[in-house]
């Protein structure tokens, strides 16, 4: 191969996979607005930075990727948005998370959001004819999303909503695939 043929070779390469992180960026927004929703709502700035940098790092590395895992971005977002929003939003209604106060409303709203997310994702893997892989990448993205807002009521408000996805979500799997 000549020595031009090469640095071209190079070039078209390099320019090639900074086309397909610009394109994986595109998560970027959805992650921020999570994060600034959360942090809005009362959730403390340490966690939500983790659990952002955890999603937005998982989210661009998949979607770079590409494959099944790259494809269970987005509804791993969009189904993490359901445990997100649900705890939050009863937050906002004027509920104040302490102790057993906490267990009356934000955790049925931790589990209610994870159902939401497990029975979406796995309507979408059937619908798709997806693997294990799709599953496995998109509820570890909406389980991050989900607990930007469930760790509202602490450790057992993500345990809910992951027993919620779970629950939801193989049944639903299960009944599509048939």
């Amino acid at each position: 191969m000549a020595p031009n043929e090469l640095l071209l070779e190079v070039r078209a390469r390099r320019a090639y996979e900074l086309g397909r992180l610009r394109w994986s960026l595109r998560f970027a927004p959805a992650v921020a607005a999570a994060f600034v929703v959360a942090v809005g709502c009362g959730r403390p700035l340490d966690v939500c930075g983790a659990l952002g940098a955890a999603v937005l790092l998982l989210a661009v590395g998949l979607s770079f990727a590409g494959g099944e895992a790259g494809r269970a971005v987005t509804p791993g977002l969009v189904a993490g948005s359901f445990a997100l929003v649900l705890p939050l939003a009863v937050r906002t209604i004027g509920h104040f998370c302490d102790s057993a106060a906490c267990m009356s409303l934000c955790m049925p709203a931790c589990v209610v959001g994870g159902a939401l997310a497990g029975a979406f994702l796995a309507l979408r893997a059937a619908r798709d004819e997806r693997g294990r892989v799709f599953l496995a990448a998109g509820v570890v993205i909406a389980g991050l999303v989900g607990s930007l807002g469930c760790t509202l009521a602490g450790l057992s408000g993500v345990v809910g909503m992951l027993a919620g996805v779970l629950v939801a979500g193989t049944p639903v799997l299960l009944a599509a695939r048939r």
